[in-house]
């Protein structure tokens, strides 16, 4: 029979045993770890905890996080704690794609990954690990004000899961940002124009944009470029096209789009090694939303001397079909440049507009 240890962990997503004693039990404890004024936050601990304003090194820069706050109740092996982090970004990238494969590189497995739009919309990540021998839980939440990504990181034993699980929730619950902006654009965004048919869409500041128009009438393009620092080395590739539908004409069944995309790829030079396969809700939750959405593929293949992954993403609009394209590298090559490129494609799906 499995002991408690081993069984995986309840996951929730209220507390009632706290809550019914919160005000009695907990603080509101605001912190700030000195920088710029968005880095003044608060959220709900127990009363009995400590606490410190910053943890480990202290780090400084883009991509560098910095811990500004650390809690426990105990100096036990494995005891409760929370951790707040901060990870300036200045490049835009999909925050839950970020999360998960960075607990993922650092060896948890995850259990539970999901947008939670409470009173502060946050994504929330549970996973587990086995460390000497010693089970453990960890739930991590983030959430972005401008360029700064805030993590709220909860740890523990396996064995002091089911006392702490209600405490962490709330710390995640009423975590805020005290002075934020209030935005959600990790960098400016520009707005990318194409005629005949015309369309925009909004893409990253960071990136380059080219339009197209194309010989043949009812068929119109925006291609995004990332370029490395010294505009010599493309990095990754999004490009949309929008192609206007004769009248009464039905979009073309997906399969036939899929086809169509995937040649349109081999004649940039990509050679497929893997058959694109429909999107998961991990690989872009977004695009549940976008109205007209047909679907989503993924895959991967070589350019020239490169592994690289592809995707597809088909949208139908009255009277037009729309097509998205990306190529960029593998995660395990060159992670950041990915993220990036993942962002663009979503940017792009949300916001593209038919005049």
């Amino acid at each position: 029979m499995a002991t408690a240890n081993q069984l995986p962990p309840d996951v929730p997503f209220t507390a009632p045993r706290v809550l019914q004693t919160l005000e009695q039990t907990h603080i509101k404890l605001k912190m700030s770890a000195g920088g710029p004024p968005t880095y003044v936050y608060s959220l709900a601990v127990p009363r009995t905890w400590a606490y410190s304003k910053q943890f480990g090194p202290v780090a400084s820069g883009p991509f560098a996080t910095r811990g500004i706050g650390f809690m426990t109740g105990s100096v036990q092996p494995g005891a409760p704690v929370i951790a707040v982090t901060v990870t300036p970004m200045p490049y835009e990238i999909p925050i839950d794609a970020w999360i998960r494969q960075s607990l993922t590189v650092e060896g948890w497995n995850l259990v539970s990954a999901k947008w939670f739009a409470g009173a502060r919309l946050f994504y929330d990540v549970v996973a587990t690990r086995v460390v000497n021998n010693v089970p453990e839980v960890r739930r991590t939440s983030v959430r972005l004000d401008a360029h700064n990504i805030f993590a709220v990181n909860c740890l523990c034993a396996r064995k002091y899961w089911d006392e702490a699980k209600e405490i962490f929730w709330v710390a995640h619950d009423t975590f805020q940002v005290e002075n934020g902006t209030g935005t959600t654009q990790m960098e400016p965004w520009m707005v990318a124009k194409a005629e005949n048919p015309d369309f925009q869409l909004a893409y990253p500041r960071s990136w380059s944009v080219e339009s197209q128009t194309s010989a043949s009438d009812g068929i119109s393009a925006v291609h995004l470029r990332l370029i490395d620092a010294y505009g010599k080395t493309l990095l990754a590739y999004v490009q949309a096209k929008v192609e206007r539908l004769a009248d009464n004409q039905p979009p073309p069944a997906l399969d036939a789009m899929v086809a169509e995309a995937s040649a349109k790829l081999q004649k940039t030079g990509f050679a497929p090694t893997q058959a694109p396969r429909p999107f998961t809700v991990d690989d872009d939750p977004r695009s549940l939303a976008v109205p007209g959405w047909r679907g989503g593929f993924v895959g991967k293949g070589r350019l020239a001397k490169a592994e690289v992954t592809s995707r597809m993403g088909f949208i139908a609009r009255p009277g037009y079909s729309i097509t998205l394209l990306m190529l960029s590298p593998l995660f395990e090559n060159d992670a950041l440049t990915v993220l990036r490129a993942q962002r663009v494609f979503e940017i792009a799906h949300d916001t593209i507009e038919i005049a």
